[in-house]
């Protein structure tokens, strides 16, 4: 009886994120987004990053708000999300025709909330958070399944 020598591959797994490893990558991934949008001057580019950006803001803010915030309540019992008006600009942005004149402030407005948002996050809630008994890989896990199911919907 020959055998088959070639190895079994198994599908290759993303390693597990914590939870704010989850949150930071996210971060990292709409800055790079508000970067590219002010380096470009396409039209089309504009269009698709704007796109793209609230999406993104729209669906971090739907995950945080559903999974993260219940998880640390315990943690951070007075931690409430804080995404009215983020949620206000995204809606602003996505009613408005992505040309210069008439996105380019909305979007510098959505990226210093973004900015400050992550800023106050990074000084207070997280390292309580971090500090905890929470279970950063499960959290984040939950966390990736839910955004997982968010982005399905959108397309």
């Amino acid at each position: 009886m020959k055998t088959d020598r070639r190895a079994r591959r198994t599908p290759i797994r993303p390693p597990a994120t914590d939870a704010i490893s989850h949150l930071a990558a996210e971060h990292a991934e709409l800055q790079q987004m508000f970067v590219a949008f002010e380096n470009t001057r396409s039209v089309n580019n504009k269009r698709f990053l704007v796109q793209r950006i609230c999406a993104t803001v729209v669906v971090h803010a739907q995950v945080k708000e559903e999974v993260f915030y219940p998880a640390v309540s315990a943690v951070a019992p007075t931690a409430a999300p804080e995404h009215g008006t983020i949620k206000a600009l995204v809606a602003h942005i996505q009613s408005l025709e992505p040309v210069a004149e008439h996105i380019d402030g909305p979007i510098q407005v959505l990226a210093q909330e973004m900015q400050e948002h992550v800023s106050n996050l990074r000084t207070s809630l997280l390292p309580r958070v971090e500090a905890s008994d929470i279970d950063l890989e499960e959290l984040g896990s939950r966390m990736a399944r839910r955004k997982a199911e968010l982005i399905a919907d959108l397309t």
